[in-house]
């Protein structure tokens, strides 16, 4: 009974879903439906499925006045409903697709819509205008609900009945007939719901079915799909999330280590090694144990959606992108998630990046998502400690799954701890020199020597003087933390930029390019990585050499970069000149070279770019890497000038990472060991990035460097 139910007097969009919350259980204590709504259309019995179903199952009947503009499908659904009460062999079609009414509702919604209009279950009338030339529509949003013993709830609000309305900011007014307060409420839209129905309504004529055949003033809407919502009712015998690939043992054994860990963990695996496909496998033997998962994923870059969009199809999840450059994501997330927690889909999957994710906005979206099947998992996970996108990391995953090469942040305490305090622990480490030769490509490492000029040297020291006397001085931490920061990127592009550098890349590029001609053959898959604001001068003076050149950086939009990289792999383009856009999660396997003119002293950002470089490809059986290393000339070494010895220890780590897992590192080693032992350093050679970092923790080693 109506009494049963526990009714609040207003039920608001930003707290409850008013179909699931409010009509389904009306509907499920009822006996007699009166609707008078402005829009309509079979998409709402879709989501009231529920409450539908045990209301003609307990023997109701539903009558609704609706405004004469129709999806034409939902059309076509009436006028079949309507033929089949005289038509007893459409009526016994009808009857034989219903075996669940339920279940109909959720799947052939509009199979379900007519069977109920040809046994009388659901009647349908159109309000209209008296006064045509008016053109003023029927936009009433108001319901009785009564059940066997006479009690009555009315709702009056603002909602339509239709898939778009669901996702709008809505509210209802309730009002029951046991209440003596709000008993002439009740009987008031009661009295002027009738006389609606009953054509007695001055402002408008009431027509039934038939009516509106024979008259044909039905407005058909261009569309039965909106273009606001991505409504797609989930197949019948579509396929189920499943792996569809053969996982290495390394990665069964990192989704079996994760699932020990209770689904909480990072997988610090090496570039390269399928971190994307385990993740995926793992949340695929989640939802093949629960049959039911909730998937959201977080990707940095926008050029990361498409390809992760590409191999969640392959797992059998249809993601939901949610970008700057996807407008409707708010609806299609709400409308999905409203499937999802009605039963109407086993499964969705949300792909955003990281900045969309850590919006109010999205956090508001998903709301409603229940904690229990739902699964978070964060794509390249060190970005995600950073202050301005630590809320897209949302309370109510039950389930994390963090994916790094490099979890820790350089020189970023409290957002390595925010990173494993959200997602857990490692579970699972992989490593590059585990991996090279199985499953990455062998290198060779070169590094090129490069010198300051005079007037390079002293900016340099000049900058590093006043980054001493401001770190030094008693001013407030926050006026000195953003003082210190541009100077230290002044200072950092003195290295980044030398004038160096340009030169002896183009005398490199020469050399090859000649070693290549005498073979017969064409230099291709080159990638070079340059200092920002400094690319357009490389690309100018490498078209010259009369290669076919193109820049890759942030303002190249998402399609075009699709396209670079097609041409890049076919040879189209032989080089790619980039800043940072390529250095996480972009698959680039066919770079054969590669030239690093600009790294910052971060080690997530130079073992980042590697791990693009040696990606496998066909005919690919090792890569060149050629990083250019910023040191003191040969007439300094016996000076060790302060600047000296704090370029080559910002220089080092990045040098030692890259020879002690290449093919030639003593080879490597050797073009170094001369000014490190003049320089009294050669303990760097032992030493890695995080070693360097714990032991020389101060400012001229910031992340911005």
């Amino acid at each position: 009974m109506l009494k049963d139910l526990d009714l609040l007097p207003v039920y608001d969009s930003e707290c409850y879903d008013l179909i699931r919350d409010l009509q389904v259980p009306l509907l499920q204590h009822a006996k007699d439906y009166l609707r008078g709504v402005g829009f309509f259309t079979s998409g709402w019995l879709r989501l009231a499925a529920q409450g539908m179903a045990a209301f003609v199952t307990g023997g109701g009947s539903a009558r609704i006045v609706v405004s004469p503009t129709l999806d034409a499908a939902d059309w076509e659904a009436l006028k079949l409903g309507e033929t089949a009460k005289t038509d007893t062999i459409l009526r016994e079609v009808l009857a034989r697709n219903i075996e669940d009414l339920a279940i109909t509702l959720e799947n052939d919604t509009r199979n379900a819509l007519a069977w109920m209009v040809a046994d009388g279950l659901l009647e349908f009338r159109f309000a209209l205008s008296r006064d045509r030339l008016s053109a003023g529509d029927y936009h009433d949003k108001v319901g009785i609900f009564t059940d066997e013993n006479g009690d009555r709830v009315a709702i009056h609000g603002s909602l339509n009945d239709s898939i778009k309305a669901s996702l709008n900011g809505e509210a209802f007014s309730v009002f029951k007939s046991w209440d003596l307060g709000q008993l002439p409420y009740v009987k008031m839209h009661k009295t002027r719901l009738d006389a609606l129905w009953n054509n007695h309504n001055k402002q408008f004529r009431v027509y039934r079915i038939p009516e509106a055949i024979r008259d044909k003033f039905i407005h058909l809407r261009t569309s039965s799909i909106p273009p606001y919502a991505r409504f797609t009712p989930q197949r019948i015998g579509a396929l189920s999330p499943h792996c569809t690939i053969n996982l290495h043992g390394y990665q069964q054994t990192a989704i079996s280590e994760w699932r020990q860990a209770g689904c909480l963990g990072v997988f610090e695996m090496a570039t390269g090694t399928g971190k994307t496909f385990t993740s995926l496998a793992a949340a695929t033997s989640v939802y093949q144990e629960r049959g039911k998962l909730a998937l959201i994923i977080l990707v940095p870059y926008l050029h990361l959606l498409e390809q992760w969009e590409r191999n969640c199809n392959q797992f059998g999840f249809d993601p939901i992108l949610c970008s700057s450059e996807h407008g409707h994501w708010r609806i299609n997330v709400k409308s999905a998630i409203q499937d999802f927690n009605i039963g109407v889909k086993s499964h969705i999957c949300i792909l955003a990046v990281h900045k969309t994710a850590a919006m109010d906005k999205f956090s508001t979206a998903i709301k409603r998502l229940p904690m229990d099947n739902l699964l978070l998992i964060g794509d390249e996970a060190h970005g995600l400690g950073a202050l301005h996108l630590r809320k897209a990391l949302i309370d109510n995953a039950g389930m994390r799954l963090g994916l790094s090469a490099t979890p820790r942040r350089w020189f970023d305490d409290e957002g390595t701890d925010t990173i494993f305090s959200y997602f857990g622990p490692i579970c699972f480490e992989y490593s590059l020199d585990q991996a090279i030769g199985k499953y990455l490509t062998p290198y060779e490492y070169y590094p090129q020597l490069v010198s300051l000029t005079s007037e390079e040297i002293d900016q340099y020291e000049e900058i590093t003087h006043k980054i001493g006397a401001i770190a030094s001085s008693a001013k407030p931490k926050s006026e000195i933390s953003e003082r210190l920061l541009k100077l230290l990127l002044q200072r950092a592009r003195i290295i980044s930029s030398a004038q160096q550098k340009l030169p002896a890349l183009l005398q490199l590029l020469r050399n090859l390019m000649e070693n290549y001609r005498q073979r017969g053959n064409e230099l291709n898959g080159i990638l070079i990585y340059c200092a920002p604001g400094g690319h357009k001068e490389v690309l100018q003076a490498v078209a010259a050499l009369g290669l076919r050149c193109h820049e890759f950086v942030h303002n190249v939009r998402l399609a075009e970069r699709e396209k670079l990289l097609t041409q890049f792999e076919a040879g189209i383009i032989q080089v790619l000149v980039a800043i940072k856009c390529l250095d996480e999660g972009v698959d680039v396997p066919s770079t054969r070279i590669a030239f690093i003119l600009a790294s910052s002293t971060n080690p997530r950002e130079f073992v980042q770019r590697r791990g693009r470089i040696l990606r496998k490809a066909e005919g690919k059986d090792h890569a060149v890497i050629y990083d250019f290393i910023v040191a003191p000339p040969l007439e300094r070494h016996l000076l060790q000038v302060g600047a000296d010895v704090a370029i080559l220890k910002r220089e080092m780590p990045r040098f030692v990472e890259f020879a002690s897992s290449a093919m030639n590192q003593f080879r490597a080693r050797e073009v170094v060991r001369d000014i490190l032992y003049h320089s009294e350093m050669l303990n760097l050679l032992d030493e890695k990035p995080w070693d360097v970092y714990h032991s020389l923790k101060r400012w001229d080693w910031s992340e911005n460097e």
